[in-house]
């Protein structure tokens, strides 16, 4: 008995702690949708109770998509941000292979660069 109540509490605390922290946006908007549309429905379906139910689930998944549309807008704009940020560490990073290249090929010459004048200042090998 003992042990079915910590095992049961231990689930309570896990469930309370651990959804909120991978809940998705439009997975929650989604859900709460379909909380709201199935609550207009009327008790049976021969009901003459709310009978205008059509109108309010038309209503409500008007504004529901007006809402997930903004959730996505506001999700484009953040993944086009990282997506700029991305570009540029990009074109740094061409950059610093370009000047990479420059110092290898210099490197490269660097047989070469030994046949050149000693400029004022240095010493000449004997």
């Amino acid at each position: 008995m003992k042990i079915g109540a910590i095992f049961f509490s231990f689930l309570c605390v896990l469930l309370l702690f651990a959804g909120p922290a991978r809940s998705d946006p439009l997975a929650d908007l989604m859900e709460e949708f379909s909380k709201e549309y199935d609550a207009t429905k009327p008790p049976t379906p021969y009901s003459s109770i709310n009978s205008d139910y059509k109108l309010q689930q038309a209503a409500l998944g008007s504004l529901y998509t007006t809402k997930t549309l903004g959730l996505l807008y506001r999700q484009n704009q953040q993944l086009m941000e990282k997506y700029d940020e991305m570009l540029l560490k990009y074109d740094q990073i061409i950059e610093q292979n370009k000047q990479i290249i420059e110092l290898l090929s210099v490197l490269a010459k660097g047989g070469e660069k030994d046949k050149r004048k000693p400029e004022y200042g240095e010493q000449t090998a004997p």
